[in-house]
């Protein structure tokens, strides 16, 4: 009987181990590019995490094989990561960014750590740290129709740019350009703001660094 409680006691460790794991795996999304930046692989948890973010046709039959840059908005947005990869792979140091991935009924708080590997292929491994839900957002709606108006997000935080210049929060600046309940919302364009950029920089400031001292 003893034997008997203790098999139990230990397949119930598993099994909440088990779960534990799943759970991991279900809020961690990866990915690698090869040196000419093209995907070449996605995990398990790809397919999910783009139907929960309003995006399924982004499956990863759709992505592999495609380039990272196809689906990096925003001129200033892709300038910054390829700075970023180009030191990833100079330094062979890891970075780490905070950023938000969220859909119009969710905030998503993720960090994405960027991985170099010696034959220039890079791994992205994107954690989901938080999610909170919200009333629907319909100016990151991808599928409402949109008017001639323009704004700009910033890729990461999701923070809006005001008319003079500064970044407010998403649902602060919605609420300030009073786009709550339009029918029509502005179309978007991406940046980076000043703040994010600023972070990036940090980030390959510190890769070089780690060359430095392993040199």
């Amino acid at each position: 009987m003893r034997f008997r409680g203790g098999f139990q006691a230990s397949l119930m460790k598993g099994r909440a181990a088990a779960a534990i794991i799943g759970l991991m795996d279900k809020n961690i999304v990866s990915y690698r590019i090869d040196a000419s930046d093209r995907i070449v692989e996605a995990s398990d948890s790809w397919d999910v995490f783009a139907a929960e973010n309003k995006a399924p046709r982004l499956t990863r039959k759709e992505v592999v094989g495609r380039f990272l840059w196809d689906f990096i908005e925003g001129s200033d947005t892709r300038h910054l990561f390829r700075l970023m990869l180009s030191k990833a792979r100079a330094s062979l140091s890891s970075m780490r960014i905070p950023f938000r991935c969220d859909s119009p009924e969710a905030r998503r708080f993720m960090e994405m750590e960027i991985r170099p590997r010696p034959d220039c292929s890079i791994d992205f491994v994107c954690a989901t740290l938080k999610t909170e839900a919200r009333t629907p957002v319909a100016f990151i709606d991808p599928d409402v129709d949109r008017s001639n108006e323009w704004r700009t997000i910033c890729s990461w935080c999701k923070r809006i740019k005001m008319p003079g210049g500064e970044w407010a929060e998403l649902e602060e600046g919605i609420r300030r350009l009073d786009l709550f309940g339009t029918k029509r919302p502005p179309r978007m364009s991406h940046g980076i703001c000043p703040e994010d950029q600023e972070m990036a920089y940090r980030e390959m400031e510190s890769a070089e660094k780690a060359k430095r001292k392993a040199a």
